[in-house]
């Protein structure tokens, strides 16, 4: 009998011990994911990675993150490259116990990019995915305190109403269009993906899409300033026969 008491009484402790420390994790969830995505993001892109804030309700399944921003690459402006207000996340509480994390739902509305065109060639875009394809392999963020072991599934993600802006030496500054981008299922209920590789997973399918929005429209610039350069130097005779040759290819 007393045996038993003893270790009713430990079991008993034992408890309390972990109600404790869940509810001193769970007041300190905003912290804990903000000093997360600010440790992980950065060794994904190799950029400094911010945040204004995070407020997580789990017994509703609901959290936004404030104010995220990712720095340029160097050799490029001061201005971040990504920028959106909030970011709206559905999770499901219950699996937070679990290996994976599940994320119904990750809403991404009105993002703003920021492209640069530099030296005819270089794209700040192009560049941030080189590091971030550079570092596919893991590693370790410096001091996190996110559980190395953690992993996620996302089931919906959406990029919506996102908007780009383009400077380029050549060809001044001018707003481009982006289609609204619709993902699902990253990651799976039994692996799920790291932190890194859900960054990366994230974020990818956007900046690609701005990198070929960008370069077309450098394409495009250059190859009607080219065309306008060798009409200049034809001659009359040189057009009329070229009017006539289109003329009859249009047959």
């Amino acid at each position: 009998m007393k045996a038993t008491k003893i270790i009713v009484s430990i079991l008993v402790a034992l408890i309390v011990v972990i109600a404790i420390a869940l509810f001193i994790g769970l007041r300190n969830l905003d912290t804990l994911v903000e000093a997360a995505i600010e440790s992980v993001g950065p060794t994904v892109t190799k950029t400094d990675v911010q945040v204004d804030g995070v407020h997580i309700e789990l017994t509703e399944g609901r959290g936004t993150i404030r104010g995220l921003s990712i720095a340029n690459p160097q050799g490029y402006s001061n201005r971040p490259i990504f920028r959106v207000g909030d970011v709206t996340l559905d999770i499901r509480p219950s699996s937070i116990t679990e290996d994976v994390v599940v994320i119904e739902e990750i809403k991404v509305d009105g993002a703003q990019l920021n492209a640069e065109h530099r030296d005819l060639t270089q794209i700040n875009l192009k560049t941030l995915l080189d590091q971030m394809s550079s570092g596919s392999r893991e590693e370790a963020p410096k001091s996190t305190t996110a559980s190395p072991d953690v992993r996620f599934m996302v089931e919906k993600l959406s990029f919506t109403n996102a908007g780009l802006n383009l400077s380029s030496d050549e060809l001044g500054n001018r707003e481009l269009t982006l289609r609204d981008i619709n993902l699902e299922n990253l990651g799976d209920r039994e692996q799920g993906l790291t932190p890194a590789q859900l960054t990366r997973a994230i974020l990818d399918p956007l900046l690609q899409q701005a990198r070929q929005r960008v370069e077309a429209e450098v394409r495009s610039e250059a190859e009607g300033a080219l065309k306008e350069e060798l009409e200049s130097r034809m001659s009359d005779d040189d057009k009329e026969k070229v009017d006539a040759v289109r003329s009859l290819l249009n047959r």
